[in-house]
């Protein structure tokens, strides 16, 4: 009987840790060289591929992303509580909003606006370590993937 109490104890830790799910990205499988829907970077110097990576600095879990490989990142915090709600990582700065798609594929949203205005012109990208997923994906098919969780923050 003691031994049946311990089993069902167990069970029940078990199932619980299976609903108490971690959405960060494992960076053996997450980090990488990522294709984008649209160029990225300065006039000239545009690029259609980016580096990211997951990781956790300290106590802060993160994603990077950089233009070149072992170039300027620019940062992302993991939202965890957000992740938790919808059930796919989030990873957000000041500017971005980042969802996971699926195992190997992200949206980013941004409104880019002119200093001192008060709204600006909302950009998307996808991006992902499958080409012919990019090249399946449009701005429109990525816009109305974010805006299912608009509602969340």
């Amino acid at each position: 009987m003691m031994k049946l109490k311990g089993l069902l104890l167990v069970l029940f830790v078990c199932a619980l840790n299976a609903k108490a799910q971690d959405y960060f990205p494992k960076s053996d499988v997450f980090d990488g060289k990522y294709y984008s829907l649209n160029k990225m970077g300065n006039p000239g110097q545009e690029v259609k591929e980016v580096f990211l990576a997951a990781g956790s600095p300290g106590t802060t879990k993160m994603m990077t992303l950089s233009l070149t490989e072992g170039g300027m990142p620019a940062y992302f915090v993991f939202d965890e509580a957000i992740s938790k709600k919808v059930k796919k990582a989030v990873f957000r700065n000041r500017m971005s909003m980042v969802f996971m798609y699926d195992k190997n594929s992200l949206v980013m949203v941004r409104e880019k606006k002119e200093r001192n205005q008060a709204e600006g012109e909302t950009l998307v990208d996808f991006f992902s370590k499958d080409k012919a997923k990019v090249a399946a994906m449009t701005k429109e098919k990525a816009m109305e993937y974010a805006t299912q969780y608009a509602g969340e923050f």
